[in-house]
């Protein structure tokens, strides 16, 4: 209960803290905000929650950005717009990513930056279609609207919920704790180069610097080498560090986009492309990136359940999600489980056909995470009435959110009708 009054109060503190910060850059002719940083906040607290939670963070957000509005001088009407819009399109974003995430990893599991690609156009989709259904409803309400308002409000929310997109994946996917996987040297390291780098260029005089030298390029190619020796959720603070650096100098009038274009509005616009730009390659590069680890882990994996099958007969491996225990055969089943390979897509459809039940010793194997090897001699029962003596093995590396199994017989003359 205290931690839950604590997370509350300070997503309040912060949700108000950067909501005043966002109305700060309000233009004169303009009824919202050119940055939104709230956005990014509400959107990573609705992907790590759960849907049953999510009336509190909503009501709490409805609220604050009610009062924020009103407090600054907006009509009634028209901070109930802006609140209704910001309550609505996230939320429902996050669901269609949830419900889509099944659909989408078998048929690009083998393509990582496919299925990237297709995240960032469902966000970028509900984004769009809710900043356009805000604008109508301004417009039906009276409010003059321009093309400009639904295209900053568009690109001040992608940007930022774009910044965290990596840091989300991982922490949904990986059994990693956060200090784990920031907590090394090289991550500060890598993430302190970067930040100083960003803090020179957009903070510093730059007319010496700009004599036949493109420092834009030269900083996005600094963040995406830094990927490679980033986990997920230090690509996301590295994204988050950027484009809280890109946007508050610009606002500020200075930095590349503020020399490229001495016009405020303008320069914002192209700060906003480079963000998206820079985050889409990040995330893309990131999930091809974690696809390879994974593949190189899996097959050491295997390497090493080959050895421990060595003095066995034949064998089977596998890949199981953990989450649904699914498993995903690597080879012929015809051997272990003749006529029967449907009926045994699941571990608990495998324990089915044992004579004694592995499911406690398993959950217990991987609630404690203490040992990466877990063992299991069982007797599997065939439909043709046939028994084999077999040994179950699998396997866990640290980040790998399935793992890698295998089944082998101990011999064939074991076998028994």
């Amino acid at each position: 209960m205290t931690r839950t009054i604590f997370s509350w109060v300070l997503f309040s503190g912060l949700y108000s803290l950067l909501a005043l910060l966002s109305l700060r850059s309000q233009d004169a002719w303009s009824f919202s905000t050119t940055c939104w940083f709230p956005a990014s906040l509400l959107f990573a607290v609705l992907w790590l929650t759960s849907v049953r939670d999510w009336p509190v963070w909503l009501v709490t957000t409805a609220f604050l950005h009610l009062f924020i509005d009103i407090w600054i001088g907006h009509s009634l009407a028209l901070a109930s717009l802006f609140t209704l819009f910001e309550i609505t399109v996230y939320p429902l974003t996050i669901l269609v990513f949830r419900y889509s995430a099944p659909l989408l990893w078998h048929p690009l599991s083998h393509r990582p930056i496919a299925r990237e690609l297709v995240w960032v156009m469902l966000l970028l989709l509900f984004t769009l279609c809710g900043s356009a259904v805000l604008s109508l409803c301004l417009l039906m309400a009276g409010y003059p609207i321009s093309t400009q308002h639904l295209l900053y409000w568009s690109l001040s929310t992608l940007t930022g919920v774009l910044a965290i997109l990596p840091f989300l994946h991982e922490q949904d996917e990986s059994p990693l704790s956060l200090r784990q996987s920031v907590g090394n040297v090289q991550t500060w390291i890598v993430i302190g180069a970067n930040t100083l780098l960003q803090l020179g260029l957009f903070f510093s005089p730059l007319e010496p610097l700009q004599q036949g030298l493109n420092l834009l390029f030269l900083q996005l190619m600094l963040l995406l080498l830094s990927v490679f020796m980033l986990s997920g959720r230090g690509t996301g603070l590295l994204l988050l560090v950027q484009y809280l650096i890109v946007v508050l100098a610009t606002h500020q009038s200075k930095g590349i986009f503020f020399e490229l274009m001495p016009v405020r509005l303008p320069a914002i616009w192209q700060a906003y492309c480079y963000l998206v730009f820079s985050s889409i390659l990040a995330g893309c590069l990131h999930r091809y990136q974690r696809r390879t680890q994974l593949q190189l882990q899996q097959a050491k994996n295997t390497e090493t359940l080959l050895s421990r099958f060595a003095l066995t007969g034949s064998s089977l491996f596998f890949r199981l999600d953990v989450p649904q225990r699914t498993l995903h055969w690597q080879g012929n089943t015809e051997t272990f489980f003749p006529g029967e390979h449907q009926s045994i897509s699941t571990l608990d459809l495998l324990e089915a056909h044992c004579d004694a039940p592995f499911m406690p010793a398993f959950i217990d194997w991987y609630t404690r995470g203490e040992e990466p090897l877990f063992e299991k001699r069982l007797t599997i029962q065939r439909l043709n009435g046939q028994q084999s003596c077999c040994l179950l093995t699998m396997m866990r590396r640290p980040g790998d959110p399935s793992l890698t199994g295998g089944i082998s017989t101990f011999n064939p003359s074991h076998d028994r009708p």
